[in-house]
């Protein structure tokens, strides 16, 4: 048994097969000499390139390297999860397996983390190298969870960073069907600091997203999340029932003046505007006692 401190590497693995032989080599040559162990825990999402058995190889290579594999696609951030359910260590890091983040750098989050007392070191990405319509769609989507949800995140950072135990722990408290881990750290109240580099390219594979799969998570972390939808149902249904009853005593002047002269027509049309209202706004009230509360999601997996 040792006193020496364990850092764990939880990587999410879609699409990437081809990295991960380099993924372990490079952690591997990082740590050495190092004053902790280390455990690098590679997620299976799943993906269609069947990179099992290469997670598998590398686990029987090196007893340091394990391997979680879902019962079926769950997505990144859930298999984010899976990683953090696994892990053991007092610190955990998370990385894409893409090699786009350096894992050499880890100890040096580990650094700036004890010196600053912070639970949690996230990586502002700097400079790196993905298309044009990547880093705008990123952008947009980051700028889309700032307006809605008030939850302020540097749109340069992803997953990338070291976590502490503690953090981690409350993060796991969190048992919901939506996840994103950038926001999920910021709910946590801990301290956190943010350290600079610039991402390199892809060692192998390419982005599974796209302006389209960008823009439904943006969808259902703002239902998460966020309270206004349901506040501005609310606004807009008393719109429509205040404009309803403006309207009411328009139309109650031109019915006396005989204007209209369908019978039950000023009534119908009264109602229909006022109660439409009234349901969205009750509606939105109703949202209110709902909205905190999401659908809980057991992920199944195996380890290796």
């Amino acid at each position: 048994m040792t006193d020496r401190p364990l850092i764990s590497i939880v990587s999410p693995v879609y699409g990437c097969r081809d990295c991960l032989h380099a993924l372990a080599d490079v952690v591997g040559r990082a740590f050495e000499g190092c004053d902790f162990d280390w455990e690098l825990v590679l997620v299976d999402d799943r993906a269609p390139d069947q990179p099992w058995s290469v997670i598998a190889e590398l686990a029987a290579r090196d007893q340091r390297i394990r391997g979680v594999r879902l019962t079926r696609n769950h997505g990144q951030h859930l298999a984010i999860w899976a990683g953090l359910e696994a892990a053991r260590g007092d610190w955990v890091a998370v990385i894409d397996c893409d090699l786009q983040d350096d894992p050499g750098i880890i100890p040096a989050l580990r650094e700036r983390a004890l010196l600053e007392g912070a639970d949690a070191v996230v990586v502002d990405r700097g400079d790196w190298s993905d298309t044009g319509l990547r880093r705008r769609t990123s952008r947009l989507f980051y700028q889309t969870m700032d307006m809605l949800t008030k939850i302020r995140l540097n749109n340069n950072i992803g997953n990338f960073g070291l976590y502490s135990r503690r953090l981690v722990d409350i993060l796991l408290t969190f048992h919901d069907k939506e996840v994103f881990l950038p926001v999920m750290v910021s709910l946590t109240g801990l301290p956190q600091v943010t350290y600079m580099l610039d991402r390199s390219g892809r060692h192998a594979g390419k982005s599974s997203y796209n302006l389209m799969r960008l823009m439904r998570m943006a969808v259902a972390i703002i239902i998460r999340f966020s309270d206004r939808p349901l506040k501005l149902s609310i606004i807009i249904g008393l719109t429509f029932s205040s404009f309803a009853a403006l309207c009411t005593v328009l139309i109650l002047l031109a019915w006396a003046t005989g204007a209209f002269t369908v019978p039950g027509w000023t009534s119908l049309i009264l109602s229909l505007w006022f109660l439409a209202g009234l349901i969205l706004a009750v509606l939105g009230v109703h949202g209110f006692y709902i909205g905190g509360s999401s659908p809980r999601c057991r992920i199944g997996h195996a380890f290796l």
